[in-house]
């Protein structure tokens, strides 16, 4: 086990499908599981669960993605005291901004390992360091998906328009720039924006036009609706 001069301020679990029980999708599961076994092992002494619901979810989910996170994790041993949730983002550059601004910010946290599947680590690292930049300490742990290889292809495909999408948005953004970053955020995302300068369908059409340049090609139609 670490010592508590090596412990991070919190693990942070990324949020994914809920399904209409309101258990976790097997991979989601998985990143609870990888998260637990960083707490066992000391890494840190509290767990933040992020997410709402994705992109193209309903606005008012029956129960958000990082409470369901939270009830799977609780009924494996995790005690509830060790449990933070952020409840409002609903895409990887929500999660990480979110986190940051009502929770690590207000405790004055600076390092956190943050955990997600394989097929998403490279992405959610480069939005949060992207978010959150030098003044941070993070790191990642990778969670097996259990996808074929396949299924992990078509993944790799969505995970690189996305990249692209975000990459062009973002392109002008210093990493760890909190204003410019909050200013996407209120202004210009189309989730979070009261009146935003793009829609999630614009968005949308975007992300299908990088792939027809790119030759990306289209989704398995198990796979839930890529988001940025």
């Amino acid at each position: 086990m670490k010592s508590k001069l090596d412990r991070h301020d919190a693990i942070v679990v990324l949020g994914g499908t809920v399904l209409d029980d309101g258990t976790l999708a097997p991979w989601v599961a998985a990143r609870v599981e990888r998260a637990l076994e960083a707490f066992e092992a000391g890494v840190a002494a509290r767990v933040i669960f992020t997410g709402r619901t994705g992109v193209y979810g309903p606005a008012q989910p029956s129960i958000t993605e990082a409470a369901a996170m939270a009830a799977y994790a609780e009924e494996r041993g995790l005690p509830a005291g060790a449990i933070l949730l952020e409840e409002h983002a609903r895409d990887t550059l929500g999660n990480a901004y979110f986190v940051r601004r009502d929770i690590l910010q207000p405790n004055g946290w600076r390092s956190i390992r943050v955990v997600t599947n394989d097929f998403h680590l490279s992405r959610a690292a480069w939005v949060f360091r992207k978010v959150l930049g030098p003044r941070y300490d993070f790191s990642f742990t990778s969670a097996p998906s259990g996808f074929s290889t396949d299924e992990l292809i078509v993944r790799a495909l969505d995970e690189c328009r996305i990249y692209v999408f975000l990459n062009e948005w973002l392109a002008t953004v210093e990493d760890g720039d909190d204003l410019s970053v909050d200013s996407i955020m209120r202004h210009h995302h189309p989730v979070y924006a009261d009146a935003p300068l793009m829609s999630a369908q614009e968005m949308d059409r975007r992300l299908s036009e990088i792939a027809r340049i790119n030759r990306i090609e289209g989704t398995a139609a198990w796979l839930p609706r890529p988001v940025p």
